[in-house]
């Protein structure tokens, strides 16, 4: 499966930009700290610079090796530590809800978040009052910090929003949209969502959903409001520059998710960070796997929860089953793992994309990120998941239902659960 961004990149720098010719200066800031939200941008911002078009960009995470005048990044990453400080797989096992979760923590992240981007020495050089810096158009996320949103009042050029991942329900309400607490898209509401639910539990996913949303507006937005003014001056209420969005670029493969109204202003898109190229193996890596007679596991948690994380009595689990199993394993582990099992292979990071498209995979074993989703379709490898945080109860139940996967709770595993669950995604050949 191939996938192309010349259509989205033609009505993004044509038809949104009130331009007649030539190459436009675009303003681009991601300020989530997450690399999984940085990542699916990466292509476009090449893509528009390949095109001839000057970009600034402020993010977490630079692209490297790029040098040109015509690319200019901001590196605001001096504040990562603070969502590090999250620990998503033990909120998991303490039974916490992701709304919950963003309740006591994502949101005073998101004000650090917001206040590291607004006080960048190189962004402040920009928007300062004197500053005689233009752009043409704003590009950025679209997520929990619309305290950003003030640049584009300050340059007075339309606001592009891009999301890594389906809407949140605040900002769909906001926009106009359908907030539906029962829907099976709606990701927030993790497990809880299906057809047919009973009355209490569509109840109570209502009274959930909408207290949340009268948290956005009464407690996030007067709150970011005040941030943005603090470096701006007076601005319209950010709500309404929110509501003015002229177009919004999320990432999510229409096929693969549950059918409901889309907004007119919202062009989806998928998989943009499949690389062309993939990055080589460490020789001791691909020696390990090249020799993986029967075929090899892929373990990973992702880039915001932590193998090293989970219970003791939980890694314990693992590495009995992998010891049984007649297959190596490649496991995502941040920390020295004494006592591991001979058929197992640890690293704090992996080329993952170059892993998956190895031709003696069997299983990739994740945590139901929307990148790792998108990447193990593309290279056709079956998943087992165990979601953590966000979006991943929903994606993983989509490639279960799918039938690309199987979907099982980390928090109350069994060891001949997983065991049983690896051999038939492994064997069975449906």
């Amino acid at each position: 499966m191939k996938h192309h961004l010349p259509s989205l990149l033609f009505v993004l720098c044509v038809l949104y930009i009130a331009k007649q010719s030539g190459c436009y200066k675009i303003l681009a800031i991601v300020p989530s700290s997450s690399y999984s939200h940085q990542i699916p941008y990466r292509r476009l911002w090449l893509e528009l610079h390949k095109r001839g078009h000057e970009v600034v960009l402020a993010t977490w995470y630079p692209i490297p090796n790029i040098k040109s005048p015509n690319f200019t990044q901001i590196d605001i990453s001096q504040y990562y530590g603070t969502i590090k400080k999250l620990d998503f797989v033990q909120n998991r096992f303490e039974g916490k809800r992701w709304l919950d979760i963003v309740k006591e923590n994502m949101l005073p992240v998101t004000k650090v978040i917001a206040e590291t981007v607004l006080n960048s020495t190189e962004l402040r050089k920009l928007y300062a009052p004197e500053s005689n810096a233009t752009f043409d158009v704003y590009l950025t996320e679209f997520l929990f910090v619309p305290a950003t949103y003030a640049f584009a009042h300050r340059f007075n050029v339309p606001i592009i929003g891009l999301s890594s991942f389906g809407l949140i329900g605040f900002n769909e309400h906001a926009l106009g949209g359908l907030v539906l607490p029962s829907h099976e898209y709606t990701w927030e509401m993790e497990d809880n969502t299906g057809t047919n639910l009973p009355f209490l539990k569509r109840l109570r996913n209502f009274v959930y959903m909408w207290y949340t949303i009268y948290y956005y507006y009464h407690a996030l937005i007067p709150d970011q409001q005040k941030l943005a003014e603090k470096y701006f001056g007076p601005l319209p209420p950010m709500l309404d520059v929110l509501k003015n969005v002229s177009l919004l670029f999320i990432n999510q493969a229409d096929v693969m998710i549950a059918a409901r109204p889309k907004l007119p202003n919202i062009i989806t898109y998928t998989s943009s960070h499949i690389e062309k190229k993939l990055t080589p193996l460490h020789k001791n890596l691909q020696a390990f796997l090249d020799g993986a007679t029967n075929g090899f596991i892929y373990f990973s948690l992702g880039s915001n929860a932590r193998s090293a994380s989970l219970p003791l009595e939980i890694r314990r689990m693992f590495c009995d089953v992998f010891t049984k199993l007649p297959y190596r394993v490649v496991w995502k582990f941040e920390e020295d793992f004494p006592g591991k099992p001979d058929n197992v292979y640890i690293g704090k990071w992996f080329p993952q994309q170059t892993i998956l498209a190895h031709p003696n995979i069997k299983l990739f074993i994740y945590q139901g990120g929307l990148q790792s989703s998108e990447e193990t379709v593309h290279y056709g490898v079956p998943v087992l998941g165990f979601a953590i945080l966000a979006d991943q109860d929903y994606q993983v139940a989509r490639m279960e239902a799918l039938g690309i996967g199987k979907y099982l709770e980390i928090t109350t595993l069994k060891k001949d659960e997983l065991e049983n669950a690896i051999t038939e995604l492994i064997t069975n050949k449906k």
